[in-house]
């Protein structure tokens, strides 16, 4: 017997459209959170603490430090924020061309009700690019949802098919 061909194992394997919809509702949600940021959060300056960019061929990814004081608070706070590649291009490129001795300072956008952090030049594209990332798992939600279903479907009709008679066994 195929291991996916066990009944079992083919109705747990709803597990995997049910996750991909779990990721879709929380990464809507902070989409909505960056949106309502950067429709009417407070801009302050953050300093540049470090950057960490990882680029190889399997990855592309990074963080960029910041030193900040949120709305309502008095002491400052850092944190290790990751971005797009893309944008850590541009902060790359941004603290090269600082000055020796100097600290970049970048404009985000805060909110005293959530952590969610917006790059004040790219107010619009931070919302956008999370929900595009929810439009990617809810399509992965519906794709592996129809073949899940469709496997489980097939096995109800057809059976197992390296148990079936007069065909050829699978390997």
């Amino acid at each position: 017997m195929d291991f996916l061909s066990n009944p079992v194992v083919a109705r747990l394997l709803w597990a995997l459209p049910l996750l991909m919809v779990v990721i879709t509702v929380a990464t809507t949600r902070a989409g909505l959170a960056q949106r309502e940021v950067a429709d009417t959060g407070q801009t302050v300056d953050a300093e540049v603490t470090g950057l960490n960019l990882r680029e190889r061929s399997e990855i592309t990814a990074g963080q960029v430090g910041l030193r900040y004081t949120p709305p309502g608070a008095s002491a400052p706070v850092e944190r290790q924020v990751e971005l797009p590649i893309i944008l850590l291009k541009e902060i790359e490129a941004d603290l090269l061309a600082t000055p020796e001795g100097e600290t970049l300072t970048l404009p985000i956008v805060v909110s005293d009700q959530t952590d969610q952090i917006v790059i004040g030049s790219h107010r619009r594209g931070t919302w956008l690019l999370t929900f595009s990332l929810a439009g990617m798992a809810a399509i992965g939600a519906l794709v592996s949802g129809l073949l899940v279903g469709g496997w489980n479907r097939f096995l109800a009709r057809e059976g197992d098919p390296a148990l079936r008679e007069g065909g050829v066994p699978a390997v």
